[in-house]
């Protein structure tokens, strides 16, 4: 079965049922499955061709990703916060034609950003459809995707991944299981859900028959109120919670009558978790892990073994096998650090026209997450940064996350992040950004890395930065924290 399949069959069973919530507006699964049918009628000729969705997040961004499937189109998601630049890439990777897009967005980008389709279709806020140009062609694409999502578009080749039908199906009904999804749960998204943690939110809630509600993090005051709204689930990255951490009150009221708190997108720590259970002790609290080449989620953290083992990401979902091979491509023992390695429904068709990349990424039926990890005695594994992350300084080979990590354990800051600098010498050395907690002294971190750490790691510079340094999905990697140090570089 289709994600859309599944709408229409909630439309039959509970046809009253609020599937979305936006701000004021709600909707039916029965008048949802109406709209998206209204919506699919419009490309219903078309049949296995690539329509890219241009839309802001909200109830009208669902209709048409699901209008798509519904039409047996492969819909290719535009994450509408990058640049136009980063939005013609992926357009020019995928070859793509055709566009279904809303007011809004067509506004915003302008008539001539359009101009190169064959087919615009704009959808009204009231869903009506107006055909603005349409050119029915044969494409011969591979018939099983379903779904593409972007892993990049700012920086580099972006990298378009392919997801069947059976891909998002899956890993939804994995998340149903471990978080225990049913009709009565009303969800909270405040992220993008152009991407594949917000993608699977609103999957696994559908499926479910549940409801979304979807906002956003520009307005705290408006993440409050939906919290105190009836919400029972909340989804967020670290980042997530900790903005929200920065109104305390107001966060352990809003949390009062959450059920269930997940995150992904990075390490959970132990003061998010705190703060979780001081404002409700009843609230079970999931990390997950996941990538974007996996639908979603690959892995969990039982929530009854989250003080103990918060900096792991616990074990596989159901349907999913998760390994640690060496560099040979064989398991390794526990304790042992090497690629993390998974297989299951859940795992991508493979990288959109990039026959290279998808037979780099999936080996021997094995997906190559590209991050360092051990497996530990009683079957969990821990992440131990990536492998594309390490830095080479003279004859060194370094992993920043778990210098960051001791850094941080260890001096009065509230957060590291580790830069790789250019140094004559040894090749690399490296710099350090540190967020503030009111207490830090820059000094005193150059004092302890002297005292602490060997010679190459001593850091070139020490600066202070005030916001995290995040990606456009909101996560702190690697290419994230340079371009952090660039820009305060660059504003000295």
């Amino acid at each position: 079965m289709r994600i859309d399949s599944f709408v229409g069959k909630n439309a039959k069973e509970n046809p009253h049922q609020l599937a979305l919530i936006e701000g004021e507006k709600t909707i039916s699964y029965e008048c949802l499955d109406k709209d998206i049918d209204q919506i699919a009628s419009s490309i219903k000729e078309f049949g296995n061709c690539r329509f890219a969705v241009m839309a802001e997040s909200g109830i009208q961004y669902v209709k048409m990703l699901l209008a798509v499937y519904r039409s047996d189109n492969i819909a290719i998601l535009l994450p509408i916060e990058l640049a136009i630049l980063g939005l013609e890439r992926i357009l020019d990777t995928a070859s793509i034609r055709h566009i279904i897009v809303t007011e809004t967005q067509y506004s915003r980008f302008g008539k001539a950003f359009f101009n190169r389709f064959s087919t615009v279709i704009l959808v009204n806020a009231d869903s009506s459809v107006d055909i603005l140009r349409k050119v029915v062609v044969d494409e011969p694409n591979n018939p099983d995707p379903r779904l593409v999502l972007y892993t990049s578009g700012t920086t580099g080749t972006p990298k378009g991944v392919m997801l069947s039908d059976r891909n998002l199906v899956a890993n939804a009904e994995s998340i149903i299981e471990i978080l225990g999804i049913t009709p009565a749960d009303k969800a909270a998204l405040v992220f993008s859900p152009h991407h594949a943690f917000g993608n699977s939110i609103i999957n696994s809630h559908l499926i479910a028959g549940g409801c979304v509600c979807i906002g956003s993090m520009s307005f705290m005051g408006s993440v409050f109120s939906m919290l105190e709204s009836g919400i029972s689930m909340f989804y967020g990255v670290p980042s997530t919670y900790r903005l929200l951490l920065r109104y305390p009150e107001k966060f352990k009221n809003a949390f009062g009558n959450v059920r269930l708190a997940a995150t992904a997108g990075g390490a959970i720590d132990n003061i998010i978790v705190n703060n979780l259970r001081d404002s409700n002790p009843g609230i079970s609290i999931m990390p997950m892990y996941g990538q974007t080449e996996a639908t979603a989620r690959l892995a969990f953290l039982p929530a009854d073994d989250v003080s103990e083992f918060y900096d792991t990401i616990g074990k596989a979902i159901p349907g999913v096998t998760l390994d640690v091979f060496d560099g040979d491509n064989n398991s390794t023992e526990p304790g042992i650090t090497g690629e993390l390695v998974a297989r299951g429904d859940n795992i991508m068709l493979g990288y959109l026209d990039n026959e290279y990349a998808t037979e780099k990424k999936i080996i021997d039926g094995w997906m190559h997450t590209g991050d360092l990890a051990k497996k530990l005695p009683n079957g969990y594994f821990k992440l131990l940064g990536r492998k594309d992350d390490i830095i080479k300084i003279g004859d060194h080979r370094v992993n920043p996350r778990e210098l960051e990590k001791y850094i941080e354990e260890n001096t009065d800051v509230s957060g590291v992040f580790v830069v790789p600098v250019p140094h004559e010498i040894l090749g690399n050395a490296i710099s350090l950004m540190v967020m503030s907690n009111g207490s830090t002294d820059i000094d005193s971190v150059f004092s302890f890395c002297k005292k602490n750490l060997p010679g190459y790691l001593f850091p070139q510079e020490v600066l202070y930065i005030d916001h995290l340094p995040l990606s456009e999905n909101g996560k702190i990697c690697n290419r994230s924290i340079i371009e952090g140090y660039q820009s305060v570089k660059n504003s000295m």
